[in-house]
C-alpha cells in the first residue's frame, strides 16, 4: 500500500488487525466504526447492487467485486490493492475539478492469504436513484435527465477522465435529478484524454441504454441519441 499517496490525499491510516482502515480526518470515530464488523452496514435491497449496503451516519459502504468472466472465479478477491486505490485518487481528482461524485471518507483491507478484500466507504447521496430505476419510473421525464447525463459524461472527460465501466447503473440522480457518477474503481487520469477513448466512453454508455430498452425494462424518449449528444456536446435546445 502507498502510505505516502494516500496521505497526500488527506487521509489516515489505521491499522485494526485483522484490516487495514484508511479514514478521512472529518469522520475520526470511523476506524472503530470499521474495526470489529465482518460485514458492515445493512443491505440496500436493491436488485443487481447486492454488493452494496448502508451504514449509519449516512454512509455507503460498496464490496469491491471483479467484473465479467472473472467475477465468478474471483469475486471480491484481488491479488492488489490497485482498486481501491484508484478509487480513492480518481474520486478526490473529480471531486476537485468540480464534478458531483460522492466524497469517499474510507476504506478497509483485509489480507487473507495472497488475496484483498476490500470495501470503499462513501458519503450517502440522500433520496437518490440509479439512472436505470428512474427510467424506469419515469419514461417521461427521461430527456431532461440524458441531456444532464451527457453534459456530466462532457464534464469528466473535459477534466481528462476515462471511465471503464461507465454504463446506466453508474449514474445516479439527487432529489433535484441532477446526475452524479459513482463506482471509479476503473476511472483512468489523462493528461490529454485521446478522441477515441471519449468515442469508446460515449458509445458504451449509449450501448447501456440501448441494452435496456432492448430488454424491455425501460422505455427510451424519441430522440433520446440525439438529446444525449447535445447534452454532451453543450448544444442549446
Amino acid at each position: 500500500m502507498n502510505r505516502t499517496a494516500i496521505e497526500s490525499l488527506g487521509y489516515e491510516v489505521r491499522k485494526i488487525p485483522p484490516y487495514t482502515v484508511v479514514y478521512h480526518p472529518s469522520l475520526p470515530q470511523l476506524p472503530d466504526l470499521l474495526s470489529g464488523r465482518p460485514v458492515l452496514g445493512t443491505d440496500t435491497g436493491l436488485s443487481g447492487r447486492a454488493s452494496i449496503r448502508f451504514m449509519e451516519p449516512g454512509l455507503v459502504v460498496r464490496t469491491l467485486t471483479h467484473g465479467g468472466a472473472l467475477r465468478n472465479v474471483f469475486k471480491t478477491r484481488f491479488l492488489t490493492l490497485n482498486r481501491s486505490l484508484q478509487e480513492l485518487q480518481s474520486s478526490a481528482y473529480l471531486i476537485s475539478q468540480g464534478i458531483p461524485t460522492p466524497e469517499i471518507v474510507g476504506l478497509r483491507f483485509k489480507k487473507n492469504g495472497m488475496f484483498y478484500a476490500m470495501e470503499i466507504i462513501s458519503r450517502m447521496i440522500p433520496e437518490s436513484v440509479d439512472l436505470l430505476a428512474f427510467l424506469e419510473q419515469f419514461p417521461n421525464g427521461g430527456s431532461a435527465v440524458i441531456r444532464k447525463t451527457g453534459a456530466l459524461i462532457r464534464d469528466i472527460h473535459r477534466a481528462q477522465v476515462y471511465h471503464a465501466d461507465l454504463h446506466v447503473k453508474n449514474i445516479v440522480l439527487d432529489k433535484e435529478q441532477k446526475p452524479w457518477i459513482i463506482d471509479l474503481d476503473n476511472a483512468y487520469r489523462f493528461i490529454d484524454l485521446p478522441f477515441i477513448l471519449r468515442y469508446k466512453n460515449t458509445r458504451r454508455f449509449i450501448h447501456s441504454l440501448k441494452k435496456w430498452d432492448k430488454r424491455g425494462r425501460i422505455r427510451l424518449p424519441r430522440g433520446w441519441k440525439q438529446t444525449f449528444m447535445e447534452g454532451y456536446t453543450g448544444q442549446s435546445r
